[in-house]
């Protein structure tokens, strides 16, 4: 039986936003993208934090309209997992941590990919369905 990896789970090609972005133009990329969790990364794509649709309506109320970045904002010290993890383990992982989405990175810390609990309801519903999950199509 083949192990199924965060690679073959994982979304691929994603949105990211930087952390001096301003806080206005994320929300608006992630509301028109319906996007819940947006990956932060620097100049060279390695992950800083991660900004959620929950620290956006947290920055709403704190914020008031004060004009604020990403950075301000955003989550940091992130967990993080790399492609070739088991997403048998990812599960447990954000089980345990009581988390959405967590991105996935390489050894250099570059932001590869996501994955997130609506991959496993996905997974869960094809399997649950009867059809193949070996080898689910991840997400580009």
């Amino acid at each position: 039986m083949h192990t199924l990896l965060v690679s073959e789970l994982m979304t691929s090609n994603l949105r990211t936003v930087y952390e001096d972005e301003a806080m206005n133009s994320a929300d608006w990329d992630m509301a028109v993208n319906e996007i819940r969790h947006l990956p932060v990364v620097d100049g060279e794509r390695r992950l800083v934090g991660l900004l959620s649709d929950r620290d956006v309506m947290r920055s709403m109320i704190e914020h008031r309209g004060r004009q604020v970045t990403v950075g301000e904002v955003m989550s940091r010290n992130v967990k993080t997992v790399p492609p070739s993890m088991p997403a048998v383990d990812v599960v447990e992982l954000m089980l345990r941590a009581k988390c959405h989405a967590l991105p996935v990175v390489d050894e250099h810390h570059h932001v590869v990919g996501i994955v997130t609990s609506t991959d496993f309801l996905e997974l869960a519903h094809r399997a649950l369905s009867g059809l193949e999950v070996d080898r689910p199509h991840a997400r580009a």
